[in-house]
């Protein structure tokens, strides 16, 4: 330890926090108010590896290091600390110099009895604090001889008193200054990235291949990444990620040995081992912790191999519970208060989760590992504070497992995390959206389809296949037509769709219930539902605090407009009344013989039925002055008056409504650009919309909490902020005439004078280009060279362009994850595209992963799914060749957005993708009035839901349609059958031949108004034949008709 270096100004940085608590005790650390002395003392190391207590946390926290066999004695008035070690860590701990505020004593015990005054350092030591109370802790048992003499010391001093004051050093240690919370994020990184670089993608490897691994070994090949003595770190998965910079392995090691657990034996304590058993499909949970530069960091995820619907349901409410408590976890908040919101929500939407809820979700963390005196569990009243540090652990024990009977299953949400001012901040970010966590098994759906023989479904349909189940081979020519008829291209495309259309079916269903029932528990909670919202706010104005302050115009006794205080004073009876402009609706002129009247009619309630009271009153029931007329022979005062009270009432219009459009536009934070190096640079790129009115082009610049575009003119710059960022778009060239970048935000932004949503950036990958077919060359030229090489010229820069821009969005999700904030590059699906018209212009629609969206023209279109209660698909009939769509959003103020004339050729795929993205679908034949619908909804929420809620959609919806369709089908029929017949009386033995022995058009409409499609056709067919055996032919019909129309005509 010759080479040790200590940090002397952070010891006697730390140093005074524990004195100053200990001068100054709260509520938590109250017994150390009659405390003589405070003592940590560290005995012998003992040889079972990596182990916590608080006094060697505290140690390493004021030391940097460990020094067993020291004694650390902490006395007041005045400030002394008093070191007890060997002569070898007594000429380090000198390196402490003490200051004015904190004195030094270090005090050197001899090995083997070598010196009496030696000997004795420890009995003096204790004989000098006297019968008083000392702190110690209780918990942490030390061990050795060193240890043993300071216990006989103390045991010889009589009336010397032990108190326990864990509970007080678990406040000094739980705040972190800002080097401890840069080692933890350090190490927080450590964890994440071998979680998501490592045991993600190798779990998937064994389990694809079936390769036969335990979990014990697969534990052992995750530990090795750090690198031990015979072998270095993997620095190919370090270098991973770009944000660890450089790390010190061998300051790095793991907390506890990596657990692993699956195949139905799970255990959630922290005391649970990676066994013998060999991993296997199914659920899968992992847990890691990093130790780096002392301070620990733990992340645990559950990983699902083609998991029943109800695991990823319990899984998805499990992430929505971590979510939602984070959002809680705020300074002021107690341990007792976030167990007990955690485990609300989780009751509030599963019963069976609750019942198998984790009884405590986690503990403070840093040097020690576990903070018992900081437990998040419903007996612990500790308040939370600023900077503190928690490994948050979300678990749910023994689930019964869905898909195998008499077994169970457990799940883990496990992350470290910091506690700031409006919530936590979360160090392990990453892998938890069910996209990360779920993996499906290839070739299962295949084997069923080509193999349906060999099945024990597929036998029971077929009793000779079952008689011989061990000859799989013969299976086929054993069974029965019916089973032919699948193998056909027709039959199985009918099987494919109806499979398709069950599946989607049966998850609209529970997607409608699960709608159904929180919107009755949300608004059920306040009471019967109504005014959810917030209410109008009752404004109240004051033009004048003083008669002193009114015009003196107002001597007059003439009705004057005060301009400056947007005021009108009305002489009544004699006095100047004030009346501001927001009270008057109006003002009208009318001229009666020599007189002017001049009427100003005020604001009230219940003027016009039916038409929206933007100004709402503190009691409507109060009595009101409708209006007041003045009349004078003053005709040019009069005009003055009504053109002053008009301009002013525009003005407070303009200003009102510019209040409304901006109320909800925010001022950004100041962007703090990045320095030590140049920033990453997008350069030539123009931004939609202008903040000015010309088109400018510049460079887009990422720094450290935002992008920022520097236009190349003297125009103004644009700062996007990635905590306003909600979404990151990246669209490529493909058959697009740019390619860009998109940005869409929490919350609107100025540029320019407008207020926008959206910022975007981008470049045009075609230049202007000059047709040369009346030239000399290409007169000489036969050939398509000029062309050809154009195109892959074209090509080229098309591939280099999405190239640069898909590395530049990917760098500005880095940055933006540096920050803790979680924003993803996400690209548009063109295969899934339709078209469709958002506003006035048919463009083309694409899906992404959580959004559907347009950005190749202004005006964008960015609807994300999560912010969509409902999706309901209008004008979906026979015979029509669009459907309208129209989203709900869950904000019931938000006015619903709709997407007409979308072609009826993407129906299907339209709805497989919304019901794929856990979207609640509906349709109808007609378009909805949405307006009067929504403010049924927003007027009693409650009374809403509990009448059915979108029930009205999805019910009666499908028996009109299907009325309405099949009516208007063979409606249209009859109609054109009867036409023919008045008009044509020589074609009437034609149609009575067709159709006589079948049925006419009523006869479908009133008896086979069920009959599907291919029941139609056969009718149709046994129809066409039974004609050709009358004598008549396929063409007999029109030809027939074409003789009969000319021999009219002659």
């Amino acid at each position: 330890m010759s080479d040790v270096t200590l940090d002397s100004k952070a010891f006697f940085k730390r140093a005074a926090k524990i004195f100053a608590l200990w001068e100054q005790p709260n509520d938590v650390a109250e017994e150390l108010a009659d405390l003589r002395a405070l003592q940590v003392i560290m005995g012998e190391p003992n040889d079972e590896g990596l182990s916590y207590s608080k006094s060697s946390a505290l140690q390493t926290w004021l030391l940097g290091y460990e020094f067993p066999s020291t004694l650390m004695l902490f006395t007041k008035s005045p400030r002394k600390v008093t070191f007890v070690c060997s002569a070898s860590k007594a000429k380090i701990l000198n390196q402490l110099q003490s200051d004015g505020d904190i004195e030094i004593d270090v005090r050197v015990r001899g090995k083997d009895e070598a010196s009496a005054s030696e000997s004795e350092v420890l009995p003096d030591l204790a004989k000098s604090i006297g019968a008083e109370q000392i702190g110690y802790l209780q918990k942490d048992k030390q061990t050795g001889k060193f240890a043993d003499e300071w216990s006989k010391a103390q045991d010889g001093v009589i009336g010397l008193e032990l108190v326990d004051m864990a509970a007080a050093i678990s406040e000094v240690l739980g705040e972190k200054d800002g080097e401890e919370l840069k080692t933890v994020i350090t190490s927080s990184r450590l964890t994440s990235t071998c979680m998501i670089h490592y045991f993600k993608s190798k779990m998937e490897s064994i389990i694809d291949r079936g390769t036969k691994v335990t979990h014990e070994e697969f534990a052992s090949m995750i530990e090795e990444k750090i690198g031990n003595d015979e072998k270095a770190a993997d620095m190919k998965l370090w270098n991973r990620n770009a944000q660890l910079g450089e790390i010190d392995f061998s300051s790095t090691e793991w907390t506890l040995p990596p657990i692993i657990q699956s195949g139905g034996k799970y255990d959630l304590k922290l005391s649970a081992q990676s066994n013998q058993d060999n991993l296997k499909p199914g659920v899968i949970l992992c847990t890691l912790g990093m130790r780096y530069k002392n301070y620990c960091s733990s992340m645990g995820r559950t990983f699902m191999i083609d998991p029943h619907p109800t695991q990823e349901k319990y899984y998805t409410i499990l992430v929505e519970a971590r979510n939602e408590t984070f959002k809680a976890m705020k300074p002021g908040a107690t341990a007792k208060e976030i167990y007990e919101f955690a485990l609300e929500y989780i009751k509030a939407k599963s019963g069976t989760l609750a019942e198998s809820f984790v009884k405590s979700i986690g503990f403070a963390t840093g040097i020690e590992y576990r903070d018992s005196n900081f437990v998040l569990s419903p007996k612990n009243g500790r308040e939370l504070k600023e900077n503190m540090v928690f490994i948050v652990s979300f678990g749910c024990a023994d689930l019964p497992n869905p898909k195998k009977n008499g077994q169970k299953y457990s799940l883990l949400l496990t992350d470290t995390v910091k506690i700031g001012q409006e919530g936590v901040i979360n160090l392990t970010e990453g892998c938890f959206k069910i996209k990360d966590v779920v993996m499906q098994l290839d070739g299962e759906d295949e084997v069923e389809d080509v193999k349906p023989a060999v099945k024990p479904s597929s036998s029971k349909a077929n009793g000779k296949a079952s008689a011989k189940p061990a000859k799989p081979a013969r299976a086929s020519a054993s069974t029965s037509t019916r089973a032919i008829s699948t193998k056909t291209r027709g039959g199985k495309r009918e099987q494919v769709e109806q499979t398709t259309a069950e599946k989607i079916k049966a998850n609209q269903a529970r997607l409608h219930a699960e709608r159904q029932e929180a919107g009755v528990k949300k608004f059920k909670k306040g009471g019967d539902g109504k005014g959810d919202g917030k209410d109008k706010v009752v404004k109240k104005y004051e033009s004048y605090r003083r008669e002193e302050q009114l015009p003196r115009a107002v001597e007059d006794r003439r009705v004057h407009v005060d301009e400056q205080r947007s005021t009108v004073v009305l002489p009544i009876y004699g006095y100047a009344v004030p009346f501001h402009i927001s009270t008057i609706k109006n003002v009208t002129k009318t001229e009666e013989a020599e007189y002017f009247v001049l009427r100003i009619n005020f604001q009230s309630p219940g003027q016009i039925a039916g038409k929206k009271e933007d100004m709402p009153f503190e009691n409507p029931d109060a009595t009101f002055i409708r209006s007041a007329s003045f009349r004078s022979k003053d005709q040019r005062h009069m005009l003055k008056v009504f053109q002053g009270i008009s301009d002013l009432k525009k003005q407070a219009t303009k200003r009102e409504a510019e209040r409304k459009e901006m109320a909800d536009v925010i001022e950004q934070e100041k962007l703090l650009e990045i320095k030590g190096r140049h920033p990453y640079v997008l350069k030539n790129v123009f931004p939609r919309p202008q903040a000015e009115g010309k088109k400018t082009d510049g460079n887009l610049e990422i720094h450290q909490n935002g992008v920022r575009f520097r236009p190349d003119n003297a125009g103004a710059r644009i700062d996007v902020l990635f905590s306003n960022v909600q979404n990151l778009f990246f669209q490529p060239s493909d058959k697009e005439l740019i390619v860009l970048i998109h940005f869409h935000l929490k919350s609107p932004i100025m540029l320019g004078k407008k207020k926008t949503y959206d910022v975007q950036f981008y470049r045009e990958v075609t230049d202007m280009s000059f047709d040369e077919t009346g030239g000399k060359k290409r007169r000489a030229r036969y050939g398509d060279e000029d062309e050809i090489e154009q195109e892959q010229e074209d090509r080229r820069r098309r591939q280099e362009l999405d190239k640069t821009f898909h590395e530049f969005a990917r760098r500005i999700q880095s940055a933006a994850e540096t920050q803790q904030h979680d924003l993803e590059v996400d690209v548009p699906f063109r295969e899934l595209g339709f078209s469709g018209v958002p506003f006035r212009s048919n463009v083309m629609l694409l899906p992404t992963t959580n959004c559907l969206i347009h950005l190749s023209e202004y005006p964008f279109t960015v609807i994300a799914l999560n912010e969509v209660e409902l999706v309901h698909l209008e004008r979906v009939q026979f015979g029509l060749k669009n459907f309208d769509m129209v989203f709900v959003h869950s904000d019931f103020k938000k006015t619903p957005v709709h997407i007409n004339n979308i072609p009826v050729v993407h129906l299907d795929n339209v709805k497989e993708w919304l019901d794929s993205c856990d979207v609640a679908i509906s349709e109808g034949p007609v378009n909805l009035s949405w307006p009067a619908i929504m403010k049924t909804l927003n007027e009693d929420p409650y009374g809403f839901y509990a009448e059915g809620g979108w029930t009205f959609l999805t019910g009666g919806a499908e028996d009109s349609e299907s009325e309405s369709s099949d009516g208007s089908e063979f409606n249209e029929s009859g109609d054109e059958i009867s036409d023919a017949s008045s008009s044509e009386s020589g074609s009437e033995s034609d149609f009575d031949d067709d159709d006589g022995s079948e049925g006419s058009g009523g006869s479908f409409a009133e008896d086979e108004s069920g009959e599907d499609w291919d029941e139609l056709e056969r009718k149709a067919a046994r129809a066409d034949d039974k004609h050709r055996d009358n004598g008549g032919s396929d063409s007999d019909d029109g030809k027939s008709k074409k003789k009969k129309k000319s021999g009219g005509r002659r």
